[in-house]
């Protein structure tokens, strides 16, 4: 009988401890995760976990919503944080194909506040406005948007979260490409370790935020401005100093032919080997890593 007892003790200790591990494991660890575009393009498409709660960043393409939307099932169904870096296609454009069906399971959106007229008066062909259009309708009078401005910090699951940029008047005095130069520049930091998303925040912003945040940009991971072609300036990338450098680009962006020669991913790369950053991109991913 004392046998039994014992071994049911045991048995009991053992459950325990294989609890506490698993209770660790998904409440006291950050993992971010790199995805790539299934649609073979450019895009971006993160997603955090922390204290069991899951942040999703931008989505990439349409194309890639049936993909996007199977990672949130993965992670439960439910998405405690949305971040919208900017309302380019290749950012936004799996969030508007997936926002009607999953919009009871979005707890909030963390997006830069555009000016519309200016935006309209200065878009692009590349920006394909009707994408911001279509993504201000389904969130019209929603209460659950938050949008994010240059110099705030916010607490999203558990994670601090230091706004550097968005868009702001000192990017329509700056820029022509205000989709691009208006996404968000953020930090993500967890107790030890942090990472820099930039976006698509290109070189004409590089000088202001030197000078405005000098060493507060240096993080251990780092995803590269605008997929690592054109993008912020080498002296912003080595102020920031990472140990990974996350490029959002599929084979064909980050080793392009002649016929891409005009391509700076290859310069970047080098630059970031040379700096002594690990290079991540689409091959291979997920990537998966943990945030300290």
């Amino acid at each position: 009988m004392k046998k039994f007892l014992k071994i049911g003790i045991l048995i009991a200790v053992l459950m325990i401890c294989g609890l506490g591990i698993l209770l660790w494991y998904r409440f006291d660890r950050c993992m971010i995760t790199q995805f790539q575009d299934t649609t073979g393009s450019q895009g971006m498409f993160y997603t955090i976990e922390n204290d069991g709660k899951l942040i999703v960043i931008d989505g990439g393409n349409p194309g890639n919503a049936e993909y996007v939307s199977q990672v949130i099932e993965q992670f439960g169904g439910h998405v405690d944080a949305w971040i919208l870096s900017h309302p380019h296609p290749d950012h936004i454009g799996a969030f508007n194909e997936l926002y009607e069906v999953l919009q009871d399971k979005v707890d909030a959106i963390y997006t830069p506040a555009f000016d519309y007229d200016a935006y309209l008066a200065k878009s692009q062909p590349w920006d394909e406005f009707e994408y911001y259009e279509r993504y201000l309708n389904l969130t019209k009078d929603s209460d659950k948007v938050h949008y994010v401005h240059a110099g705030e910090t916010y607490t999203v699951c558990g994670l601090q979260i230091k706004v550097f940029s968005a868009y702001e008047d000192y990017v329509d005095a700056r820029s022509r490409d205000l989709c691009n130069d208006g996404s968000m520049l953020f930090k993500v930091t967890h107790r030890k370790e942090s990472m820099l998303f930039c976006s698509d925040v290109g070189i004409s912003l590089s000088d202001l935020m030197l000078a405005e945040y000098g060493e507060e940009l240096k993080s251990e991971y780092l995803q590269m401005g605008h997929h690592g072609y054109g993008g912020l300036s080498d002296a912003f990338y080595t102020m920031v100093a990472p140990k990974a450098a996350f490029f959002d680009a599929p084979e064909w962006l980050m080793h392009p032919g002649e016929e891409n020669s005009n391509l700076t991913t290859p310069e970047k790369i080098k630059l970031m080997e040379s700096l002594g950053a690990e290079i991540f991109y689409y091959e291979g991913a997920p990537h998966r890593f943990q945030l300290k």
